[in-house]
């Protein structure tokens, strides 16, 4: 009960909570048109979904500032490589949040002749790069977690042992070898991602955002259902990862 009243005292686990359900609406939606539901009840999830996303705009007043932030604090770190993604992606959101603002000015009527489609169309552009430079953190972490394992398997902790050699033509050899080291690196990749939780699941939230934003800019045709599941998984995965600070990547 105390996770949870911590939880719903934050604005931004409200606004997580609005985005679950908006993409349950979506969700439904899709659903439900397959299933041949009534025009009413699909216009009436269209227009929920709607009030939702309205919602979530009001929510995220205020969140360049912090997003810029979060760009001035990762300016301090050791690691060059963590430094340029983190501050990328900061500000990337930070002009995402920037634009998303302006919409919900459009949208509640402050500004009545704002071209909503273009602000639309420069917000998530934004928001695309920067869950590309997210994703691109997410890599980098893995490689140096998939260096550290293969350091630890070449000196001797790692139980599987080096194949027999045996006469074979030279071809079949290589091909024999190319997959065994293939397996070994897939082995290694589970091995690292479920000793890390966080960044599995930062990795998992990253790519299914992904999929919102290039299908809002027409970069990757795909149905109302995927959007729809894709942004209901992100969203539970980020309000787990609030509910429990542990489970989220650092820095």
């Amino acid at each position: 009960m105390e996770a949870w009243v911590r939880f719903s005292a934050q604005s931004q686990a409200r606004e997580r909570l609005l985005r679950a359900a908006q993409y349950a609406c979506t969700l439904t939606g899709a659903a439900l048109s397959r299933a041949g539901g009534s025009s009413g009840s699909l216009s009436r999830l269209q227009q929920l979904e709607a009030h939702l996303s309205l919602g979530r705009k009001l929510l995220r007043l205020g969140g360049s500032a912090e997003a810029l932030g979060g760009a001035q604090r990762s300016l301090h770190l050791p690691d060059p490589v963590l430094r340029f993604c983190l501050t990328l992606s900061h500000l990337n959101r930070a002009l995402f949040l920037a634009c998303d603002n302006v919409l919900w000015a459009g949208k509640s009527g402050l500004l009545p002749g704002l071209a909503l489609e273009k602000w639309s169309q420069r917000a998530f552009r934004y928001y695309l790069f920067a869950l590309v430079v997210n994703l691109s953190r997410d890599a980098y972490e893995i490689r140096l977690l998939l260096e550290r394992a293969e350091a630890a398997r070449k000196r001797g902790k790692s139980p599987q042992k080096s194949p027999q050699k045996s006469p074979q033509p030279q071809a079949e050899g290589r091909i024999q070898h190319l997959r065994l080291q293939l397996q070994l690196q897939l082995q290694l990749l589970l091995q690292v991602l479920r000793e890390n939780p966080p960044l599995l699941l930062d990795l998992l939230r990253n790519a299914c955002d992904l999929v919102i934003p290039l299908e809002k800019l027409g970069l990757c045709r795909s149905s109302p259902g995927i959007v729809g599941f894709c942004g209901l998984t992100s969203s539970v995965l980020s309000i787990i990862t609030i509910l429990h600070p542990w489970l989220k990547l650092k820095p």
